[in-house]
């Protein structure tokens, strides 16, 4: 078993207004940026070193606990002899250090220290290790070297001290590249321009946009992307979110009230909303083990399609009957096929509500929507051919 030691604990010499553990990096605080990591590590139990069990801990357990992890508040070093057995592995994060990801599970699927060069390293703060390197300030060590930590006094820094035991134990050290100290990746003690350029980076690197062979969704996300980038943290996804179940049914409404070209604006509104808010909840829970997703949200990716078909059938002329409900259940049909079946490229194209909403408002303007869909039916089918993955 895996247990984590995180640390809430500000021991900088430096007087300021809020502790570096609690300091917000792309909506979520440094030490939730840890929890994550060692969630993805594979730590099933949680201690936290905290003298007081305030408001950010709490939302810190719960964030453990809703991950399926057991979470524990500890204030003195030598409870962990009691919740760590010889087989375990400890995993410690320094306070107020933000790692990257991928190189502690990388680096540490076995026991070992994570290491700078010592310069620019001790510059900026690190933990000097020897003549040539400095602790980055994650380690994974194996659970009996904690009998030596017990023998410390009750005061001792406990990351530190483990740094020392681990070495001592032969931990081995796996340097990292200085480039994630240059580009601000791996960030410690973060000044608000060092967490400005981290956020930067984070909601690039997860707002994972779709390419503009599904334009629709392509325009929508990058808005999604540029309104994430200003708003971490906030509850955008949840005003989207309700935004777009809005739109729905004035658009549904509108539709059966006879409003149809009216109806469609409002669907392509309930579609763009909707892949604006994907994007945002993207970034905002970028890196948790088990991010929630609202029922709201879950709703309305179901209801989405049926909606469509819907005002698709009340825009119909009645006399078609039956056809009014099958065409358009044709369309969508074909297009959750090339969902599966596409190669990668493509696979967004058939995802994109955004376009499929607005090519309708014109031939909803003009009565032809059942036969524009028709037609966009046998589009579909054709580049199903052309786009699925070949069989072997």
């Amino acid at each position: 078993m895996r247990v984590a030691l995180l640390s809430v604990l500000d021991n900088q010499s430096r007087p300021r207004t809020l502790p570096a553990p609690f300091r917000v990096v792309a909506g979520a605080r440094l030490v939730e940026r840890q929890l994550d990591i060692a969630l993805a590590a594979g730590c099933e139990t949680i201690a936290c070193l905290a003298l007081t069990v305030g408001r950010e801990v709490i939302e810190l357990q719960h964030r453990a606990e809703a991950a399926g992890a057991r979470f524990i508040v500890i204030r003195e070093p030598r409870k962990l002899s009691g919740m760590v057995t010889a087989q375990d592995e400890l995993l410690v994060m320094a306070p107020g250090i933000l790692p990257e990801e991928d190189a502690v599970l990388r680096h540490l699927a076995r026991p070992g220290v994570l290491t700078f060069p010592e310069d620019p390293a001790v510059q900026r703060g690190y933990e000097r290790i020897d003549a040539n390197f400095a602790w980055a300030g994650v380690l994974l060590v194996r659970g009996n070297a904690l009998e030596q930590l017990a023998q410390l006094p009750a005061d001792v820094d406990t990351p530190s001290a483990l740094l020392r035991i681990a070495l001592q134990c032969g931990a081995r050290p796996h340097p990292l590249e200085t480039r994630l100290l240059d580009d601000d990746i791996w960030l410690r003690d973060p000044s608000p321009e060092q967490i400005s350029a981290r956020e930067r980076s984070w909601v690039a690197g997860h707002a994972d946009v779709a390419p503009f062979t599904a334009p629709g969704l392509a325009v929508a996300e990058r808005m999604g992307a540029r309104l994430a980038r200003d708003t971490l943290g906030s509850g955008l996804s949840r005003a989207l979110a309700i935004g777009s179940g809005v739109a729905g049914v004035l658009g549904l409404g509108l539709t059966l009230a006879g409003w149809i070209a009216p109806g469609f604006g409002f669907a392509v509104l309930a579609a763009l909303l909707l892949a604006m808010e994907a994007v945002v909840r993207r970034v905002s829970t970028a890196g948790q083990v088990r991010p929630r997703v609202s029922l709201l949200v879950q709703a309305l990716t179901v209801l989405m399609d049926p909606i469509l078909v819907l005002m698709v059938a009340v825009a119909s002329p009645e006399d078609t009957q039956w056809l009014r409900l099958f065409v358009p259940v044709v369309l969508i049909g074909l297009l959750h096929l090339g969902e599966r079946l596409a190669v990668p490229r493509w696979r967004r194209s058939y995802q994109d509500r955004v376009l499929l909403s607005v090519l309708f408002v014109p031939a909803a303007l003009f009565g032809v929507i059942q036969p524009f869909v028709a037609f966009i039916a046998l589009v579909v089918m054709i580049t199903l051919f052309l786009t699925s993955q070949p069989r072997d």
